[in-house]
């Protein structure tokens, strides 16, 4: 039991050491580029190149709402849209149902210690 300890401890101490065991000069090296490019991407001119580009592309295109009744008969819409999903207003269904609801009978659970509903549960069970 004692010999079985020792070789776990040795076993897990091994994997921890191998995994704790560095990366080569030539891997640190080439993550570092890859860091350093991505980096100059983002904060340089070379990576707004594109940006620029599609920017310059849509330049004339039309836009979507053109002129200001457009845009307020879209803001009034979703407006409205929000309101009845956030107001008393959006529950008046819900709660039209629930009254409804209300009166109607719960379904009768079946007895399942009589005999004939064993044998009615059996007989679905094997169709």
């Amino acid at each position: 039991m004692s010999k079985l300890l020792v070789a776990l401890i040795a076993a897990s101490f091994a994997t921890v050491a191998g995994a704790q065991a560095g990366a080569t000069k030539s891997e640190k090296q080439g993550t570092v580029q890859s860091v350093t490019q991505d980096a100059a991407k983002e904060t340089t001119a070379q990576g707004d190149a594109a940006a620029v580009a599609k920017a310059k592309m849509m330049k004339g295109d039309p836009k979507a709402l053109k002129d200001k009744s457009a845009k307020q008969s879209a803001v009034a819409s979703t407006t409205g849209a929000a309101a009845k999903e956030t107001t008393a207003q959006g529950d008046a269904a819900a709660v039209a149902k629930a009254k409804m609801e209300k009166g109607t009978p719960k379904v009768a659970k079946p007895n399942l210690r009589d005999p004939a509903v064993q044998k009615q549960l059996e007989k679905a069970a094997t169709q």
